[in-house]
């Protein structure tokens, strides 16, 4: 089954925005939320690599 476009766009920008509030929340010494941000961004990354890897 080949993903929609739009939800690559959309799973794009949540790697985007994620590292940004994580760069945003390290700059403002809060740690956990920036832990949080990173890891979640980590997640949608994988997320869109499944998404966008060859052969589907």
């Amino acid at each position: 089954m080949k993903t929609p476009a739009w939800r690559i766009w959309l799973t794009t920008a949540l790697v985007c925005g994620w590292g940004i509030l994580a760069i945003r929340f390290f700059q403002k010494e809060n740690v956990p939320f920036a832990i949080m941000s990173v890891c979640l961004m980590i997640a949608n990354g994988v997320i869109l690599w499944q998404q966008t890897k060859k052969g589907q």
